[in-house]
């Protein structure tokens, strides 16, 4: 009897829910392949999982500090529950790149994630499964109906050139024989300016039929904007080096697919100071409730950041949205502000013709503790409460450790509200004063509520007895005006 050793990966669990050691090991591994029992058996082996709790870690200052101005950073311990060779073990999974405003800051994380870094004995045996994968599916011509590449799982700047290489002609190759494939995401893929748009214009040549959902935040690296960066040749090298332009085959091979019903993008990709990217969008645009979402970020901010860098810095001109908002009366723009402080900076990406339909706003944490003005919330709500106040149905708040912001003036100003969310602090007298205003009936479109609580740690009993009290006071009323009401602690 012979047995063979099974080349593939399964990874099975949950990513949120176990974390890495914090210490660096001391455990020296056995020579050779490493065995189930040094996965499992030894404590400080780097691919085990220790608890928090185990007193095996080393408090940790920032992880596991409950302060609010750490609310902002993820607990970035992770691993993976997977089978290799038809036995379980646990890989672990890289840091991100946590960037931070000073040298020294970034000095001290980098010192601090340098032991923390994917063993080659995990990336040879993804690598291997990956391609072994890869060319059964190209073999067998696996039809699916949703691709996503994952960035949990698949890292591309870990491949070297020729592994790189592969791993697209294979993704091409894939797509190239799809015959009902319907979702597409490519989110945080972060390849580069010619492989993305490769990729885009594969999609439009054989799947233009068929797609129906596609993502595009971060698709590509943040400094090769398909828009921006159109150099056709090297110069110094002496040497003649085509590059070909991707403006046009971008934007068109957009164009082309018009069975689209979502397309998620960076704002910035469809940005030219001109609006012309936009307009050559209206074929897929006017389909009966197409779903358009962007997202901008700080580092896109048009006026402020420099173009010549191949990130952003242009804007969509008001003309040009005036005559999509008039050509597709059913188009629904999501908008979404990913940590941007500034209100300056918030209100350039926004012209009074934007037919808004949901908006997010993430404003993130600021490295000083002193409240900046410009970061005041009330600003944002007028100018939304203003310009869109007859469009806008569902609006979203994540703040950390702002200042308190009345949210009865939310719905005094934008009464048409279909759906709230809201993370941050509160005051329990505002708290109070907004719930008696919806239990009253004044905003009659409202159906979903949701509300989490950010405290400090002395106050965590008060605002829990707070929030069993006011769901059991007015959740009865909320159910009777048709709101979805949810209310609680925020768990950090």
């Amino acid at each position: 009897m012979q047995t063979e050793d099974c080349k593939f990966v399964k990874l099975i669990g949950h990513l949120d829910a176990v974390k890495w050691l914090q210490n660096p090991r001391y455990y020296r591994p056995s020579p050779g392949y490493l065995y189930l029992e040094d996965w499992t058996k030894n404590p400080f082996t780097w691919l085990h999982y220790v608890e928090s709790s185990d007193g095996l870690l080393v408090e940790d200052e920032v992880l596991l500090n409950a302060y609010s101005r750490y609310w902002s950073i993820h607990d970035v311990q992770r691993y993976f529950l997977g089978d290799l060779h038809c036995e379980k073990i646990l890989f672990t999974h890289q840091y991100p790149n946590l960037k931070l405003p000073s040298r020294l800051g970034n000095t001290l994380w980098k010192t601090n994630t340098a032991t923390k870094v994917l063993p080659k004995l995990y990336l040879k045996e993804f690598n291997r499964s990956l391609e072994v994968t890869l060319k059964k599916m190209v073999s067998t011509k696996a039809q699916m109906n949703r691709l996503i590449i994952s960035d949990q799982l698949i890292n591309i700047d870990c491949l070297d050139y020729f592994k790189r290489k592969t791993f697209f002609d294979y993704l091409l190759k894939i797509i190239s024989f799809q015959n009902e494939l319907q979702l597409v995401s490519f989110e945080n893929l972060r390849c580069k300016r010619l492989e993305g748009v490769r990729l885009v214009q594969q999609l439009a040549c054989f799947n233009a039929d068929t797609l129906k959902y596609l993502f595009l935040w971060k698709f590509v690296l943040p400094n090769e904007n398909p828009l921006l960066i159109n150099y056709s040749y090297l110069t110094g090298s002496g040497q003649y080096i085509s590059r070909p332009e991707t403006r046009r085959c971008f934007i068109q091979s957009l164009g082309v697919m018009k069975e689209l019903r979502m397309l998620a993008l960076e704002y910035s990709h469809i940005a030219d100071g001109t609006g012309g990217a936009l307009i050559s969008l209206l074929p897929v645009l006017k389909r009966p409730n197409f779903r358009l979402q962007l997202i901008c970020r700080e580092n896109h901010v048009p006026g402020r950041t420099n173009a010549a860098l191949g990130v952003g810095g242009y804007n969509i001109p008001d003309t040009a949205w005036r005559r999509v908002s008039i050509a597709c009366p059913d188009l629904y723009l999501f908008m979404a502000f990913d940590r941007i402080w500034d209100n300056d900076n918030v209100r350039r990406f926004l012209s009074p013709s934007i037919p808004l339909c949901e908006t997010h706003l993430h404003i993130g944490i600021h490295v000083k503790l002193v409240e900046r003005k410009d970061s005041d919330l009330s600003c944002f709500v007028r100018h939304l409460a203003f310009n869109y106040a007859s469009t806008l149905s569902t609006l979203g708040i994540h703040q950390w450790r702002s200042a308190i912001f009345p949210l009865r003036r939310i719905f005094e100003l934008m009464p048409r509200l279909v759906r709230f969310y809201y993370l941050g602090n509160v005051d329990e007298t505002d708290l109070h004063k907004t719930l008696n205003l919806l239990a009253c009936g004044v905003c009659t479109k409202l159906k979903k509520i949701s509300i989490q609580i950010q405290h400090e740690q002395s106050m965590t009993d008060h605002w829990n007895k707070m929030v069993l009290k006011v769901i059991e006071d007015y959740s009865e009323i909320m159910r009777l005006n048709g709101i979805d009401f949810c209310m609680q602690i925020y768990k950090h």
